[in-house]
């Protein structure tokens, strides 16, 4: 059985900054790009913890095609 695998682009904003991904990732599911995207709000959350104000981050996340497929948002108010 051949396993397709799918290219997944995370571009990120946070608190007004845009980053586009250009190099994707590889997942087997769109919910494996679900989880991606869910570690990747929790990694940034991580990082914001030592940094005294508010923090709005939105990952969209995109198939091969240039189609949304999902959205996963976080709001940290750390002061």
């Amino acid at each position: 059985m051949e396993v397709f695998i799918a290219r997944y682009y995370f571009d990120i904003e946070e608190s007004g900054f845009f980053v586009r991904d250009t190099n994707g990732v590889e997942c087997q599911t769109k919910d494996a790009a679900r989880h991606a995207a869910i570690d990747a709000l929790r990694r940034m959350a991580m990082d914001a913890l030592g940094r005294k104000d508010q923090h709005i981050i939105t990952i969209a996340v995109r198939d091969d095609a240039g189609i949304f497929v999902l959205q996963a948002s976080l709001r940290l108010d750390t002061g």
